[in-house]
């Protein structure tokens, strides 16, 4: 029986974001499909080494789901990273993304430390196969030199038992799913117009709010609001299920995104950052919109008016605007009308990455022969 380790992104003892370990379980899922007896061991990606040591020696290949592409991965994100480079065990890394600082008026490719970029370039030469999930990500790897490194898609959209599912049009939205966002605290305007703006467009529909991960400021508003919610991240396993039920999502999470269009339903995407942008970068339909957040706002209190009359720097607050969706929601409107068209024929896309991510991953463990699954 082979033996693999799983680099998992999944945060137990943070978040809790259920994206993460939908992440880990379609890799794992994947692998599995092609070698049935294959035995598992997952890892966390911020351990220390030497807790994650004696599992890596002992493994015949080890997967990275994901691998997150951070300015200071190499101490921060992967503190292990080097150590496993250079233990000589087989490796690759599936779907690689990035988070790349789209909200600034820079360069969004520059800012990685050279300790990153030079541990980077050593997975790339010594990755089995090395490959990414959206084409911002796959810009980056190329501008810092990372010629191996191939596209492949999201691994999460991966799902044998959905592969022979389509897009059907005029579907009537019945349940809507709204997916909450990252950083709450300066979402919440948007994250109000939105749930305003869905019930207006769609009277009739029960709206439900999914808690992707641990957010108690999400948990006030919605109660103080009398907001229905599911908080599927207490069922790590099971919770993404609440997508099998609606008939349409809409939100500010990228892996809601996927659950739901996997799963053929509509989707749109409010991008809060460079993951979202990755997703509207790749996908083939105009369902999403740039929501990130822009030049800071002074803060209005009697703190910064202390500051000021003592001549301290001022705190500014960061927040989000309301634009966004509102073109968001002109889309959705106008699609509903058109009975929803545009989602036709996009499961060749997702059926696409399934092939690539298959592939990669078989010539990372030496199949030769294709089994064809996806």
């Amino acid at each position: 029986m082979k033996n693999f380790v799983i680099v998992s992104t999944y945060p137990e003892q943070g978040s809790k974001n259920i994206g993460d370990q939908l992440i880990t379980t379609c890799l794992k899922n994947l692998v599995s499909d092609l070698i049935p007896d294959a035995g598992f061991s997952v890892i966390w990606r911020a351990d220390s080494w030497d807790n994650v040591k004696s599992t890596v020696l002992g493994a015949d290949h080890v997967f990275f789901a994901c691998l997150a592409l951070r300015p200071n991965m190499h101490k921060n994100e992967y503190p292990y990273l080097g150590e496993l480079v250079d233990a000589g065990i087989p490796f690759s890394v599936i779907a690689a993304g990035t988070d790349l600082p789209v909200d600034k008026d820079a360069d969004i490719y520059a800012g990685f430390s050279d300790d990153s970029i030079r541990l980077l370039k050593k997975v790339n030469d010594r990755a089995a196969v090395f490959t990414t999930r959206g084409g911002v990500s796959q810009e980056f790897c190329l501008r810092i030199g990372l010629e191996k490194v191939i596209f492949s898609g999201d691994v999460a959209f991966y799902d044998q038992s959905l592969s022979e599912v389509k897009f059907e049009k005029g579907v009537e939205c019945k349940k809507i799913v709204v997916s909450d966002p990252h950083r709450a605290s300066c979402y919440i305007k948007p994250f109000k117009t939105l749930l305003d703006g869905l019930r207006d467009l769609f009277p009739e529909a029960e709206v439900v709010v999914a808690q992707h991960g641990v957010n108690k400021v999400i948990d006030d508003f919605c109660y103080e609001n009398s907001i229905k919610t599911e908080k599927i991240y207490e069922d790590r396993y099971g919770g993404l299920k609440v997508y099998d039920e609606a008939d349409l999502h809409v939100g500010f999470r990228v892996h809601a995104h996927v659950s739901a269009l996997k799963r053929r339903k509509y989707s749109y995407l409010l991008e809060q950052d460079g993951r979202g942008c990755d997703y509207g970068s790749t996908l083939e339909r105009k369902i999403s919109v740039s929501n990130f957040i822009f030049p800071k706002n002074l803060a209005k209190n009697y703190k910064n008016l202390a500051r000021l009359l003592l001549g301290r720097p001022l705190n500014y607050v960061a927040l989000a605007s309301v634009s966004p969706v509102h073109q968001l929601l002109a889309i959705i409107r106008h699609d509903s009308e058109d009975e929803f068209r545009k989602f036709a024929g996009l499961e060749d896309q997702i059926l696409k990455f399934n092939r690539l991510n298959q592939g990669a991953i078989e010539k990372a463990l030496g199949i030769t022969e294709s089994s064809g699954i996806v």
